[in-house]
């Protein structure tokens, strides 16, 4: 049986984190988090989930800014070199394999290709969601009636010269795209949006990860769906602070499917009940935190940069 691997990027994902790892440790044979500075409990779980045997092993970046692609690249080699993969599959903190009668995974990875895209499936708040029920799948049990006409990449490791573009989406050789082939036996589920502050706080945080990488990142396009909200929250904040049905539900039941996952992973030992407009206000405010101290510090160690935020501050534009 192949080895698979899988790569995470994860960033205070508590509430979700241990119902992910039990349920595609089903599917996986190693998993390998890439955390972005987590601040909440998400590090705690990982490390309780390994101290009971789980296999999985955590590498902290430091850099609070974009850098998604060299970042997916690195977690490709090392799930190939460190951790003797044969497959790598790509999936974020809040994605669930699924696969037809909830058979392994690698039981159905193909023998003729370099790469398989899947189909993301988004599940969403309704307001027939029991609140206390911590499983996020299981809390989640109904998906966005219309196609995301979003794919997410498993592929080969091991392959001389590949590069991972930005969301998982593809992959490059050379200056074309890796070839990949669609598997219908295979889907995540995609639970994005778990409440109406938690993904309030991480799009905002998001489009500054985007703008403090510079240029290439905010306005290549790679965070542009973040991009919209951040601006709604900046100018129109009553428009979702003020809309008490905005945090109830993402969706109506009319554009709804009842389609819950097969959730295989058991119960939950390390997951707490929290107040998601708290942890939003405590997750946003230490992301900014970390960003202005980064942002001190290359002023302190670069010349450079001192000289030109000394230039903008001698700058004296009238304005009318």
């Amino acid at each position: 049986m192949p080895k698979l691997v899988s790569v995470t990027r994860i960033l205070n994902e508590d509430d979700i984190a241990e119902a992910f790892i039990r349920h595609n440790a089903r599917h996986v044979g190693h998993m390998l988090f890439l955390d972005n500075g987590s601040s909440d409990r998400t590090l705690d779980i990982l490390r309780a989930l390994q101290a009971e045997g789980l296999p999985l092993s955590v590498v902290q970046t430091h850099s609070i800014s974009f850098d998604e692609v060299s970042l997916n690249s690195w977690g490709y080699q090392a799930a190939s070199q460190l951790f003797g993969a044969d497959w790598v599959v790509f999936i974020d903190a809040d994605e669930f394999i699924a696969t037809q009668d909830s058979a392994p995974l690698t039981t159905l990875l193909p023998a003729d290709a370099p790469a398989i895209t899947v189909q993301l499936i988004n599940y969403g708040q309704t307001e027939l969601d029991d609140p206390n029920e911590l499983i996020v799948p299981l809390r989640l049990r109904h998906r966005w009636a219309g196609e995301t006409n979003v794919d997410k990449l498993i592929l080969r490791a091991g392959l001389p010269g590949v590069s991972i573009g930005a969301g998982n989406h593809c992959a490059f050789l050379g200056s074309g795209i890796l070839p990949a082939r669609r598997h219908d036996l295979v889907s995540f589920a995609h639970y994005p949006r778990r409440s109406g502050w938690q993904i309030l706080q991480k799009m905002a945080a998001g489009w500054l990860k985007a703008l403090a990488a510079g240029h290439p990142a905010a306005e290549a396009g790679h965070s542009e769906h973040y991009r919209s909200p951040f601006e709604t929250i900046r100018d129109k904040p009553g428009e979702l602070f003020r809309n008490s049905g905005y945090f109830t539900r993402e969706f109506g039941l009319d554009q709804a499917i009842e389609a819950p996952l097969d959730y295989l992973g058991g119960t939950l030992c390390h997951t707490l009940p929290t107040d998601p407009a708290m942890k939003a206000a405590q997750m946003f405010l230490s992301f900014t935190e970390r960003l202005a101290i980064q942002h001190g510090r290359l002023l302190d160690e670069s010349p450079q940069a001192r000289a030109l935020v000394e230039t903008w501050n001698a700058k004296r534009d009238f304005l009318f």
